[in-house]
């Protein structure tokens, strides 16, 4: 079964909430009592029933006017605040926007009883944060800090009419586990990749309502800092909308944009068709249709349209001294045709790209070679000393280079009769650290890296996304500075990609010291699927129920198709891999 994230307390950001470099000064939100259990698949934002806010009642002391606020403060995101600015003495002195801090377990709310005859009062409690969203609707679980509670203080008068009013609130909402998916929307941006012919993903947080308008918004701004470098511009600087909404109709959405979208060329305004569409698709298809102000634009047709990417193959293992393939729900694996040994190899690890072209092994420690298929002779790839499982990239890079890291990856092209010279591909954050893991995301735009400050998977662990900077021959030359992700797991030994947007990650956290799957959304939360005894590996195709264990006498588990439980699959295989 899944559990709830592992809490991993934030530290007191200091009095006021201010001076962290969260850049945030933090409100609060009702109390929620008991831990959040939730599955693996994220569910969308909603309008939580029974959350109702209400005004002010005459007579209620500090602490009742501090809680309605956070009701009407967490009911808000669906309405206008409006409710919860009646809560205040000044309207205009708080901000909800500015970020939002994600908290796990209660908020107790407490305040001086002396201090209530003096017409003045604070009203103060503590949160353990686990989650930050910002202005554009990035998350991140990476809160700063060490052990402790965020503290929160609201600054209460009573006014000539004997009623208490808050007087100090600072900006932003800091919401429970519950509330936050109660009133947000996971949204998937997308982003042509650099070589415009897939879309690229980058989750995002909005409020529910208006939630189009919002996607719409970032999408002309742009990707996140660490994916520009792997997509492609095409909106003009400078262009927004020319109305603060973004209305649809009968299937038809209606994107008015400023004149600076008359810059773009016809072929990019496709592009930008094609993204929102992507974007805004929620279960109906629909139409997109570009305006200047109130002038249609016209985009070509016909012309090739970037498409979310997929690989194709099945997955592979190592058996009987061969590499077979294991077909979705078979329980039996198959040689391939013709047959592909594994003979005059150690086998440590296998990967390939999509159909198996490339198939590569890597040959014990210090050597990636490529394997003799129907169309592909057998060639060596790279040695080195103590390399990193490859990964393949839909380019039919195979990525691969020193465990320890002198901030620099290696990737050798290996989908041609003749395979590549090794190019360097810079990667300066990683210098100085040791990496257990690499796998390279199906649209070849993205890496992520597990890696450790030791020489094990213990100190210093951390789980990275960083885009795959390439030169114009779709040659990778860099990563970008990375994103970190899955901060509540403390060490890790593998990383895969479960779909667009999640990674399956075998490690351990502070309430689990056996291996254990973690599926980390990229943008979002960790959760921790149920331990399987003697985990030594993991594979993942297309969707977080294809994700599966390796144990250490051979057997290889899948979840069930209620993705509670593991059941076995098949016996005496090693080194399952699914193309990338």
């Amino acid at each position: 079964m899944t559990d709830r994230r592992p809490g991993r307390p934030a530290s007191a950001l200091g009095a006021g909430l201010v001076a962290a470099a969260l850049a945030l000064s933090g409100c609060a939100s009702i109390p929620t009592s008991g831990p959040v259990i939730r599955g693996s698949d994220v569910v969308q934002g909603f309008n939580a029933p029974g959350l109702r806010a209400r005004g002010p009642v005459a007579g209620d002391d500090p602490v009742r006017i501090v809680s309605g606020f956070l009701t009407a403060q967490a009911a808000g995101p669906a309405g206008d605040f409006d409710v919860a600015q009646e809560f205040l003495t000044d309207a205009e002195a708080w901000s909800w926007d500015s970020q939002v801090l994600v908290f796990d377990g209660d908020l107790d709310l407490t305040m001086d009883e002396e201090a209530v005859k003096t017409g003045q009062v604070t009203v103060t409690g503590s949160a353990t944060v686990v989650g930050a969203l910002d202005k554009r609707g990035v998350y991140t679980e990476d809160v700063p800090g060490g052990e402790g509670a965020v503290p929160v203080s609201f600054g209460l008068v009573r006014q000539v009419d004997g009623q208490w009013r808050i007087e100090t609130a600072e900006d932003g909402l800091l919401l429970s586990e519950s509330s936050f998916q109660a009133a947000f929307r996971q949204t998937r941006l997308y982003f042509p990749s650099a070589d415009r012919e897939v879309l690229v993903p980058d989750d995002r947080w909005f409020p529910n309502r208006g939630w189009q308008t919002s996607a719409v918004t970032e999408i002309l701004i742009g990707p996140v800092e660490w994916l520009r470098g792997a997509t492609a511009p095409v909106v003009p600087e400078g262009t927004r909308l020319s109305i603060d909404a973004v209305p649809s109709e009968g299937g038809v959405t209606e994107v008015r944009l400023t004149d600076t979208i008359s810059l773009a060329p016809p072929e990019d305004r496709a592009l930008l068709k094609a993204q929102l569409a992507a974007t805004l698709f929620d279960a109906l298809p629909l139409t997109v249709n570009l305006y200047r102000g109130e002038d249609l634009l016209s985009t070509p047709t016909g012309g090739t349209v970037p498409t979310k990417a997929v690989t194709e193959g099945s997955e592979v293992v190592a058996a009987e001294g061969e590499v077979k393939a294991l077909d979705g729900g078979a329980d039996e694996a198959t040689s391939l045709s013709p047959a592909v040994s594994l003979a005059g190899t150690t086998a440590t690890a296998l990967a390939q790209g999509s159909n198996a072209r490339p198939l590569v092994v890597r040959d014990g420690t210090d050597g990636l070679v490529r394997l003799a298929t129907k169309n592909l002779p057998q060639v060596p790839l790279l040695t080195g000393e103590d390399l990193l499982a490859p990964s393949v990239d839909r380019f039919g890079g195979v990525w691969s280079g020193p465990r320890a890291q002198s901030g620099a990856l290696q990737v050798v092209r290996a989908d041609l009769a003749e395979a590549g010279e090794p190019v360097t591909v810079a990667a300066p954050w990683l210098a100085g650290r040791t990496v257990q893991s690499i796998r390279v995301a199906h649209d070849g735009a993205r890496i992520a890296v597990v890696s450790s400050d030791g020489a094990g998977a213990g100190a210093g662990a951390r789980v990275d996304v960083a885009g795959i900077v390439r030169d114009e021959k779709d040659v990778p030359t860099g990563l970008s500075e990375p994103f970190r992700v899955g901060a509540p797991i403390t060490s890790a030994s593998q990383v895969v990609w479960a779909d667009e947007t999640t990674l399956a990650v075998l490690g351990t956290d502070d309430t689990e010291a056996a291996p254990t799957v973690h599926l980390v959304l990229v943008g979002g939360e960790t959760t921790r699927l149920s331990p399987v005894a003697g985990a030594t590996a993991i594979s993942a195709g297309d969707g977080d129920r294809t994700v599966q264990v390796l144990t250490q006498d051979g057997t290889l588990f899948g979840r069930s198709r209620s993705g509670a439980v593991w059941e076995k699959r098949i016996e005496n295989v090693a080194l399952p891999a699914f193309p990338g």
